[in-house]
């Protein structure tokens, strides 16, 4: 039986993200796997005749990277994140001209979404979790040696909308991951029945909560611009009743909030709301480069770490965000937030994640059994000062060059 090939990757610095940096570190990897992780003195005694070393010298090793949020369906619409400029907080009317795009230039073709998803993984996107009204796009990643994690997004807030919402969910292959889009756009029968769905199938149940200040006036008292939105595309208000609370509060008063329900955006959220998406142990996807483009907000970060919530990173669509991304992400939150300290900003990248897709295990961090999917970035900074490599590696942005180790 032939030996299987054994390498192992030496670097002036590997970032494990789930512990300290190593400098003069190395990783041993074999059948797809990474094997150990620790300093290279001590792991060149592992290399033998079936071992091929392979120096990444001035480079930094670090884990692939997780985008917990996007909508790749909307990559053919890129245009408009370019070319148009809300009014900042006016998101209503971003979303107007986003639906008037898109039904003048129609559904999107395959390929777009394809080459979209390919950017992410060129940008060092091992997983991607996607959102989108189209079944179809389940598929786009077939293709790739990237994870895609797609999730049919459904709306109907009210009566027939609902209903109609409801039916559609019931006929959902069992295999389909689903989800609902927001709290002002799919109603409170809607969203327990899809968090009983996902409770049976394991599912994620990715959902935008409380992204601006026209969703939490729409939940507090049922009118505002968000009401005069809906208004416009035909819901029934009637039917229904504001719940007079926050969107935090509104989601674990149905039941959805939990380890598997997935908060994007939380922007518009209060110290009594991060308590309690810290207590109910919910995930969290801050979107900073969406929030900065839409005007709507910065999430509060510190507040979120001080109750123990690492949230993960998403690029959200490319119609709403001109910088699809990751490391543009983590430069804007830098930005956004400059005493966060850098290792927390990449883990955001990284492990948190993988940890909220289920996949803690296979990817998002270097240790023993996870897949040997790597990156070596050249980092001027990589030598001997993990410090400044970190530094520079959330904040160069589009300049970060990256080689994937596969």
């Amino acid at each position: 039986m032939a030996t299987e090939t054994r390498y192992l990757y030496r670097a002036p610095l590997v970032l494990p993200v789930i512990s300290p940096p190593l400098v003069d570190g190395a990783v041993l990897t074999a059948d797809e796997r990474v094997l150990a992780v620790g300093p290279w003195a001590e792991l060149r005694g592992e290399a033998d005749e079936s071992t091929k070393v392979v120096d990444y010298d001035g480079h930094a090793l670090l884990p692939a990277l997780v985008n917990a949020h996007c909508h790749l369906e909307l990559a053919h619409l890129d245009f408009l994140a370019r070319d148009y400029q809300p009014e900042p907080g006016e998101i209503t009317a971003w979303i107007r001209r986003l639906l008037a795009e898109r039904q003048e230039c129609g559904a999107i073709a395959p390929e777009d979404a394809m080459l979209a998803f390919a950017q992410l993984f060129a940008g060092g996107c091992r997983t991607v979790i996607d959102i989108g009204n189209d079944p179809a796009g389940a598929a786009v990643g077939q293709h790739f040696r990237a994870r895609l994690l797609f999730h049919l997004e459904l709306l109907g807030l009210s009566g027939e909308r609902e209903e109609a919402a409801l039916a559609r969910l019931a006929a959902c292959p069992a295999e389909l991951c689903c989800t609902g889009h927001a709290p002002y756009s799919a109603g409170a029968r809607l969203l327990r029945a899809l968090k009983e769905r996902t409770l049976a199938d394991g599912c994620l149940l990715p959902i935008h909560v409380a992204e601006s200040a026209a969703e939490e006036e729409f939940l507090l008292s049922g009118g505002g611009p968000m009401a005069d939105f809906l208004r416009e595309r035909g819901v029934d208000l009637a039917a229904f009743s504001p719940p007079g609370c926050s969107a935090v509060a509104w989601l674990d008063r149905l039941g959805l909030l939990d380890e598997r329900t997935l908060c994007v955006h939380a922007v518009r959220v209060s110290r009594e709301d991060v308590a309690l998406l810290a207590d109910r142990k919910a995930g969290v996807c801050l979107c900073p480069g969406a929030n900065r483009y839409l005007g709507v907000g910065k999430a509060p970060l510190e507040l979120l770490l001080e109750h123990d919530i690492l949230p993960a990173l998403g690029t959200d669509s490319p119609a709403g965000n001109p910088h699809f991304s990751l490391w543009r992400e983590m430069q804007t939150l830098r930005e956004d937030h400059p005493a966060v300290a850098p290792a927390t900003v990449l883990a955001m990248a990284s492990r948190a994640g993988a940890r909220l897709a289920g996949r803690e295990k296979e990817t998002g961090v270097i240790a023993p059994g996870v897949e040997s999917s790597l990156l070596a970035v050249p980092c001027p900074a990589a030598g001997c000062d993990p410090e400044a490599a970190l530094e520079y590696l959330t904040t160069a942005g589009g300049d970060v060059r990256l080689e994937w180790i596969e």
